[in-house]
């Protein structure tokens, strides 16, 4: 029987909560966060020491010298899979972890579940740094920029080594088109007519971080932001490089780059 298990990219207050809560009215099934893969990268980096430099390592006919790193650390990705299964009592399974740790493992979790899909959700920086602010006030805006810019930057590294294998789309999208979002994830994930509609519906009816005062065709200046002459210098320095290449624009949402990287919901090609 085969797992198959959807991951849930990018930073936090990127729209993840409202991407998993609407997978959820299909047939996939998940914790409301997961924070179990930073354990495989943590597995697959000790898996990787030991095989280089573990005692017997360089000894012939020594179990570790003959080790075949990617059959044991299959076999360990196939055990999660099953724990998965177990834990969740499904055979599709999604994970939601916000975080950098997923993204930075993602070729590697390509390349040893039986059947991965990644979803990448981005949000633009003035946008998404001001709403972590909000939601993290514990901490400050220079770490919250770093957390955007380290998220959105692997991610730009590593979607490239998916061969093809994701559906990345931006907060923009989801917000003011969630249909044309739902059918292209749908078809990404080949869920049926009914699991399409019923994702768009959640998204139409629980529009992310929506509440009756908040227009969300309107997006945040960054002139217009009470932010200190230091953090703004700040947040330019951090967020600046990563958001030129994403197409990002300081006043508007979007900003004309020849050069962007990422656009609007655009599947892995």
């Amino acid at each position: 029987m085969v797992i198959s298990v959807t991951y849930i990219l990018g930073s936090t207050r990127s729209g993840t909560s409202a991407l998993r809560n609407a997978l959820a009215e299909t047939r996939y099934v998940g914790f409301g966060e997961g924070h179990l893969v930073p354990i495989l990268e943590d597995i697959f980096s000790v898996v990787k020491r030991h095989r280089e430099e573990g005692l017997g390592a360089n000894v012939p006919g020594n179990g570790l010298h003959n080790l075949k790193q990617n059959v044991f650390l299959r076999c360990i990705v196939h055990g999660y899979e099953r724990y998965l299964q177990t834990e969740l009592r499904g055979t599709w399974i999604m994970d939601k972890t916000p975080t950098i740790d997923p993204i930075r493992l993602s070729p590697s979790l390509n390349e040893f579940h039986e059947d991965a899909k990644f979803i990448h959700c981005a949000r633009r920086h003035v946008d998404n740094v001001q709403s972590k602010l909000k939601k993290f006030p514990d901490r400050n805006l220079e770490q919250h920029c770093q957390e955007w810019a380290q998220c959105n930057l692997k991610w730009l590294e590593v979607r490239q080594k998916l061969n093809g294998n994701f559906f990345d789309f931006d907060f923009f999208e989801l917000s003011n088109s969630p249909d044309k979002i739902s059918e292209g994830i749908g078809q990404y994930l080949e869920l049926d007519g009914v699991e399409v509609e019923k994702m768009a519906q959640y998204l139409r009816s629980q529009r992310p971080q929506s509440h009756a005062k908040r227009d969300l065709t309107k997006y945040l200046k960054l002139s217009e932001m009470p932010w200190s002459d230091r953090e703004k210098e700040a947040f330019v320095r951090i967020c600046g490089p990563v958001g030129k290449r994403l197409g990002y624009g300081f006043e508007d949402y979007w900003e004309q780059n020849d050069e962007a990287d990422v656009n609007v919901a655009r599947q892995g090609s």
